[in-house]
């Protein structure tokens, strides 16, 4: 492909994962894809990519913790391949137990790098430093909860422009319908 104008995202990923993941060649015509014909390799890269697995188990029993996150309105996939698998863990392995060892996020209206924009043409708030919150409670026990995300300025001092709560799934903050808008306090983490 000489030039990416004129494509959809969707096309620019996927043509790139047939020709370089599946095909194993940067000349291959993805038009000529046909999935039969790869499917030894396609059940490869799905062994290496795919998280479909529910049962935990093992990872729970040795202390592990794990924070996923989902974008809302993702372009490049779909965010819920990220629900059906935190639902498949739920229903293998309990919400009691899930709720010990895993912490799931939906940022709504945020796109597959977080980007967005709200109703009022406003960056959507949509960073978090996970990892930080992941070693605090592995390190310190800290049991992460509703989380806050913010937008800030893209040069230093990096200053925040807004910033909204990051509920636990499957809630979503809602605006309380007074206060700024651009603050995490004039939002709720409801599920309707």
């Amino acid at each position: 492909m000489a030039s990416r104008e004129g494509f959809a995202t969707q096309w620019i990923y996927g043509n790139g994962f047939i020709r370089y993941f599946i095909a194993r060649d940067p000349k291959f015509d993805p038009f000529r894809f046909n999935p039969r014909a790869f499917a030894d390799r396609v059940r490869q890269i799905s062994e290496l990519m795919d998280s479909t697995n529910p049962d935990l188990s093992a990872f729970f029993a040795r202390g592990g913790k794990l924070i996923l996150k989902e974008h809302g309105a993702d372009f490049a996939q779909s965010p819920f391949q990220g629900v059906n698998y935190y639902n498949s863990v739920v229903a293998k392995m309990g919400q009691q137990r899930v709720d010990q060892f895993i912490r799931f996020y939906v940022t709504p209206g945020a796109s597959h790098g977080g980007g967005g924009v709200d109703a009022s043409g406003q960056a959507i708030p949509h960073r978090a430093d996970l990892l930080a919150v992941l070693d605090d409670w592995v390190q310190s026990g800290k049991i992460p909860d509703t989380l806050t995300q913010v937008s800030q300025e893209a040069t230093a001092p990096f200053n925040v422009i807004s910033s909204r709560p990051l509920c636990r799934y499957p809630l979503y903050p809602r605006y309380n319908g007074q206060g700024d808008p651009t603050r995490a306090s004039s939002f709720t983490c409801t599920r309707q």
